[in-house]
């Protein structure tokens, strides 16, 4: 009841007013009501980190796209092979969702180049690969005041199977997160848990928290909290990541996600 039950999606807007749409969980139901009832003009860009349904169901529902005029550029950061442009039309149409005349064509579709980063307005956005079942991304947000935020909602730190080709991977990920002031991460299980979800593409709370100190991030922001999991039970595990940053000697400002949490890189 205080944290909510809505699956990912995050609104970044950059100092000019650009806006930046995380993943397409059920979540952006209430974005789409918020931009059309405050009249938002202007494109939209959403960015996936992947296409399992948690991160795409709510596409269906995001009240812009039956907006005359509305522009919303959709581009996917995993490694699927299958044409992004299919699969979005495929969430659209029948027999998943009935045919509106429009929607679609909305849609400006881009495959991701792993040359260069994205651009979507005032804003670049980076990726990086997470360690998660089809290959789902990390995304870093840039303006030109630099970094502005780092989103992991489903990644695999592992600290508990520390190879070496994980270790260079979370050390490569730390450096592309370097001092990110807000860092949204995947604490899905408890710590005393992820040892029996190795695979499973998630972290723990302790591990995100240790995570957020190697790369010397200025916020955590747990995320990803797991469906079963109570109010109470969110609030253990963050007072648990307290515990841990104060045993390490580590500043880190920690907070655990909830629906309509707004916060500001400065």
């Amino acid at each position: 009841m205080r944290y909510g039950g809505n699956t990912p999606c995050v609104e970044v807007r950059a100092h000019d007013g650009d806006i930046v749409i995380l993943d397409a969980g059920s979540g952006i139901r209430a974005l789409g009501a918020h931009l059309v009832s405050t009249a938002h003009e202007g494109p939209l860009h959403l960015f996936l980190t992947h296409r399992h349904s948690d991160h795409v169901l709510g596409l269906a529902h995001f009240a812009p796209l039956f907006t005359d005029g509305q522009r919303i550029s959709v581009c996917c950061g995993d490694g699927e092979a299958t044409s992004l442009q299919a699969f979005t039309t495929s969430i659209l149409t029948p027999p998943m969702f009935p045919y509106v005349d429009g929607v679609s064509t909305r849609l400006d579709i881009s495959e991701w180049d792993d040359r260069e980063a994205h651009r979507a307005g005032g804003m670049a956005v980076h990726r990086h690969v997470a360690r998660h079942p089809g290959e789902a991304a990390v995304f870093r947000l840039d303006d030109e005041q630099g970094p502005l935020i780092g989103y992991a909602p489903d990644n695999e730190l592992s600290y508990c199977r520390d190879t070496d080709a994980v270790i260079a991977w979370r050390q490569d990920l730390a450096r592309f997160l370097h001092r990110v002031p807000i860092l949204v991460h995947d604490a899905t299980y408890e710590d005393s848990e992820v040892s029996r979800y190795i695979g499973w593409g998630h972290s723990s709370n302790i591990e995100a928290a240790r995570f957020a100190l190697e790369c010397e991030a200025r916020t955590l922001v747990l995320f990803h909290h797991h469906p079963d999991r109570d109010d109470d039970a969110v609030e253990r595990m963050l007072d648990d990541c307290r515990t841990f940053v104060e045993r390490e000697g580590g500043s880190l400002r920690l907070l655990a996600a909830w629906e309509g949490l707004s916060l500001a890189a400065d």
